[in-house]
């Protein structure tokens, strides 16, 4: 018998939902964003929240309970809903319970027959409940703290999406719970402040002084008389820019809660810094009331902190940063890098003859040439690079942001000269060389360890070599920069010989089946091979040459839309692509007026495609552009979507009419689940924000049934058509 009760229980989380349940889900997350804004620290916030879940369940009771006894023995509600109205509050005896299984394996789910499965428990049986869901509420370390559970009057059917959207609510609950807590503790903290050794300032919704204690006017010299009435920024260094207190303000807003180090300063004048911890306090509509201050002066710890840190971070002879401050500095580069999938170069830089110069002239000599020559080089430097001494007589040198390896190449180039100026020592003029390594990320290595170990491999090239000179790791290094300045002087060729032509491939309305519009694609013919544009933009955008091919791309596009206007051909819209170099470059509006006009193209004819990782980058300034370009008439969409991970926030504000789904989500459905999940949710959310959802790369029959069903709107691919010449793509429009 015991073994049947068991059967009728789920025990624990379900497997994650199909995407044919992201709809729930997705309100799922926007009741919670509507209750949050609404009633955040308020215990309208927990009303809200059971009501919402007898919504989205359909049942009649939903509750939150917590513990109501040191030994976790009972627990009492703190929100019940029932029938869709507020219900009194109760406690009840954790033993025996479906809510101490819920403590135990975190969720319960019983379909059916609870009252059988927990058969001592009356108030089930009050209660008239079929079914049972509970999930565990956690704090800050895990610990449980209560359930939040849903009950029904009937059996209930277990769907994939219910298990996720009770954790939901649960990881929000536990959170509110958490922030309950904290600020009952900082009442508390705020009622016996006079005996704190920190300083404590409350200040009122406009940050103006209200209380202080003792240990303020100790640390700051400011007695309660002539600091309470005055704002806050009576203490103000003057820093700090505003963006910092922006920043504050909004965490404060957003989480009742800001912790950091700042500089003030007190009445004499003298400056200091603070260890400070900010927190809201609401009141019962939810409104801020105060906010209560607590600092210390961390004078003392600051600088002995900065004098151990300086020990172990910086060369004593050099004052330049060590190899461990380097390598930390090329890790956060690295992690930079790879985001916005940037190059970085680390050069390894070794003194040709230091040695002799120690042995003949002593290391005093010595030292005062490794000062002289770290000072040549930091004055080259800019601010986003980093040089440090590595070794007795190396140095290691991180380049991020550059444009091509010719760039890094003309730097070791200015290093070798520096570095071979004549030097001061003893009274007489003495000059060494340098030879060089290069590598370069991500050819060379991908972590700190791999490029240093390729750089320094590189430098010992250098030295086979016959020193005095720079070396990239390995030939196929030296290889591949010669490619790339060869390929710019042949695209600057194909530009001024015209050697570029553009394709058109369809786009389909997957309801209709009918042509909807083209986009443009550029070619290079160069001899008698048919360039795709995989091996030369990349090289066009490194060299800016995308500017004039993308003004040569925009111009013709227009040009044979208009042709195909004039012979009737209902092409639609023709697409051309914008790169962000052409959109940072801050003329891409007067071009597009400018190719519109010399072709008379109705704008509603055009579309631009813009990259999102390019709109991430700069958001607020691609809102801008992008908001003066639909001024013009024409449409923007966003291309390659899903690869950059654009925010919600964002991506609502931008005013584009499509997103097109990156080829890579497409390749591989509808037999990989994750990619046709993803794909799912990506139609869905499209739609909910009102646009038009492209596909592209679509290649088989499988996954155009499989769009189609999923409400996409438009696809392109091999399928129906690979890009074809404007005259091959007419005949197949018109027939």
């Amino acid at each position: 018998m015991e073994n049947d009760r068991h059967k009728q229980m789920v025990i624990g989380r379900a497997a994650v939902p199909g995407a044919s349940d992201g709809k729930r889900l997705l309100r799922a997350v926007q009741l919670l964003s509507e209750i949050s804004a609404r009633h955040a620290g308020s215990e309208a916030f927990f009303e809200d929240c059971v009501a919402a879940l007898n919504r989205i369940y359909a049942t009649p009771i939903a509750l939150i309970a917590v513990f109501s006894d040191s030994a976790q023995r009972s627990m009492r509600t703190l929100a019940v809903n029932r029938d869709g109205r507020k219900g009194d509050n109760f406690s009840y005896e954790l033993a025996g319970s479906p809510c101490e299984q819920v403590l135990i394996h975190e969720q319960l789910f019983v379909p059916q027959g609870v009252v059988e499965v927990f058969p001592h428990k009356d108030l089930l049986r009050k209660l008239q409940v079929q079914s049972y869901f509970g999930s565990v509420l956690s704090d800050a370390d895990g610990e449980a703290v209560g359930v939040l559970v849903v009950l029904d009057t009937k059996p209930m059917h277990e769907d994939p999406w219910l298990h996720p959207v009770l954790g939901l609510f649960a990881d929000r609950v536990s959170y509110e719970l958490e922030r309950c807590k904290a600020e009952r503790e900082l009442k508390l903290a705020a009622s016996v402040f006079e005996r704190s050794h920190q300083g404590i300032m409350i200040t009122d919704h406009d940050d103006r002084i209200i209380k202080v204690n003792n240990s303020f006017s100790r640390i700051t010299g400011y007695s309660a008389e002539q600091a309470e009435g005055q704002p806050a920024s009576l203490l103000a260094s003057g820093r700090h820019e505003q963006g910092f207190f922006d920043e504050m303000h909004q965490d404060l807003e957003n989480d009742g809660y800001w912790q950091g180090e700042l500089w003030n300063r007190r009445q004499d004048g003298e400056v200091y810094p603070e260890q400070r911890v900010v927190s809201v306090l609401r009141d019962a509509r939810g409104e801020i009331e105060h906010y209560v201050s607590i600092f210390s002066d961390i004078s003392a710890q600051k600088y002995a902190a900065e004098r151990i840190h300086r020990l172990a971070h910086y060369d004593v002879t050099t004052d330049l940063p060590n190899r461990l401050l380097f390598q930390d500095f090329l890790t956060q580069s690295l992690v930079l890098a790879r985001r916005n999938h940037q190059r970085l170069a680390v050069l390894f830089v070794d003194l040709d003859g230091f040695k002799l110069v120690n042995d003949t002239l002593g290391h005093p000599a010595g030292d005062s040439l490794l000062r002289q020559i770290a000072e040549r080089l930091s004055e080259r430097l800019r601010e986003s690079d980093m040089l440090a001494r590595v070794g007795g007589d190396e140095f290691a040198l991180a380049l991020t942001e550059f444009r091509e390896l010719g760039d890094v190449a003309h730097v070791a180039r200015d290093i070798l000269d520096l570095v071979a100026q004549p030097a001061l020592l003893a009274g007489q003029e003495h000059a060494v060389t340098a030879s060089i390594g290069i590598a370069i990320y991500p050819d060379d290595g991908k972590d700190v360890a791999g490029l240093m170990k390729a750089a320094d491999a590189a430098m010992y090239q250098a030295k086979a070599q016959g020193k005095a000179r720079y070396a990239f790791f390995e030939s196929e290094m030296n290889r591949r920069a010669e490619e790339v300045l060869q390929m710019t002087a042949q695209l600057r060729r194909g530009i001024d010989e015209q050697q570029f032509q553009l394709h058109f491939q369809p786009q389909y309305d997957l309801g209709s089946g009918a042509v909807c519009g083209v986009e443009a694609l550029l070619r290079w013919q160069h001899g008698d091979d048919l360039v795709l544009p995989g091996r030369f933009i990349p090289v066009s955008e490194e060299s800016g040459l995308i500017l004039p091919l993308g003004r040569w791309v925009l111009n013709h596009a227009c040009a044979q839309a208009r042709l195909w206007l004039d012979a009737g051909v209902e092409f639609g819209r023709i697409s051309v692509n914008v790169s962000g170099r052409q959109m940072r470059q801050g003329t891409i509006l007067d071009e597009v007026k400018r190719a519109l006009a010399d072709n008379q193209l109705p704008p509603r004819y055009l579309e631009l495609e813009l990259t999102e990782s390019w709109i991430m980058e700069e958001p607020e300034e691609a809102i801008r552009l992008m908001g003066l370009l639909r001024k013009l008439g024409v449409r923007l969409a966003i291309d390659d979507f899903g690869v950059a991970h654009s925010s919600m926030n964002y991506l609502k504000r931008f005013p584009v009419s499509r997103l097109k789904i990156d080829r890579s989500f497409i390749r591989d459905i509808p037999g990989d689940r994750n990619d046709a999940a993803i794909a799912e949710a990506m139609i869905a959310m499209g739609h909910s924000l009102q646009l038009c959802v492209v596909a592209e790369g679509v290649e088989t029959p499988e996954q155009r049934r499989f769009l189609a069903d999923a409400g996409c709107d438009i696809a392109q691919g091999f399928l129906y058509s690979e890009a074809l010449p404007a005259e091959q793509l007419q005949q197949l429009i018109t027939h």
